[in-house]
């Protein structure tokens, strides 16, 4: 499997080619479910990020991957939608205080496509309609499609939380995989992954933590540095 970074990175260059995504098929009917049972390395336990993306360790041995998408895709302050070189405006955004989906008429799209759902979400918290601002749990449209199919995760499997904070815009792909610590390497599974050689049963990195900086070093040699979230 490629690493988990440059997915995610993926994932978060993709939003102006969401026309006509779909599920990335694997074959996971070899796969075995893996069970943890080493002790967790408690300093690595919390949310580390790289700038763009990062990752969340939790103390259920779950790893969600938090991605900003701010760079490429975010609301603005007239309630309209930014991606790219694309502006969506507020007139094909629906907002009730709750439920909020954002659609786009692509000209250029396939026939038959020219409509395009790109988010639907709905607000975890209390209604407000005075803004988009707050915590919510993205249930449908082309960026989930997208997430899904770059993580190789099936559509009806896989849990995005979105976060909006005026042009920020961050999605968190929950519960991802799972986590395994021991003498300083730090081993990520699940039976979505697809790994680079079949006798494989995790994707493998040794990790350092120094203060608030965690470095990882995949198989090939590539390191990844995050900071740790306060």
């Amino acid at each position: 499997m490629k690493r988990i970074t440059a997915l995610i990175l993926a994932a978060a260059m993709a939003g102006t080619a969401l026309v006509g995504c779909s599920d990335k098929q694997t074959d996971k009917s070899s796969k075995e479910a893996r069970v943890s049972v080493t002790e967790i390395d408690s300093a690595i336990l919390g949310e580390w990020s790289s700038g763009a993306n990062g990752y969340i360790f939790a103390e259920d041995r779950t790893v969600s991957l938090p991605i900003d998408f701010s760079s490429s895709a975010h609301f603005n302050s007239d309630g309209s939608f930014s991606m790219e070189s694309t502006k969506v405006g507020k007139e094909e955004i629906e907002f009730d205080g709750t439920a909020l989906k954002v659609s786009h008429h692509y000209d250029e799209a396939e026939e038959g496509q020219q409509d395009i759902l790109l988010l639907d979400m709905k607000r975890t918290g209390a209604e407000n309609k005075d803004s988009y601002d707050g915590e919510y749990e993205l249930l449908g449209g082309s960026y989930r499609d997208m997430l899904a199919y770059n993580l190789a995760i099936s559509t009806d499997k896989i849990k995005v939380l979105a976060g909006i904070d005026g042009e920020k815009l961050r999605f968190t792909v929950k519960d991802y995989c799972y986590f395994e610590t021991n003498d300083g390497t730090l081993e990520l599974f699940s039976e979505n992954m697809n790994y680079v050689k079949n006798v494989d049963d995790s994707v493998k990195y040794t990790y350092k933590i120094d203060g608030d900086t965690l470095t990882l070093t995949y198989e090939d040699g590539a390191q990844e540095v995050l900071k740790k979230v306060k």
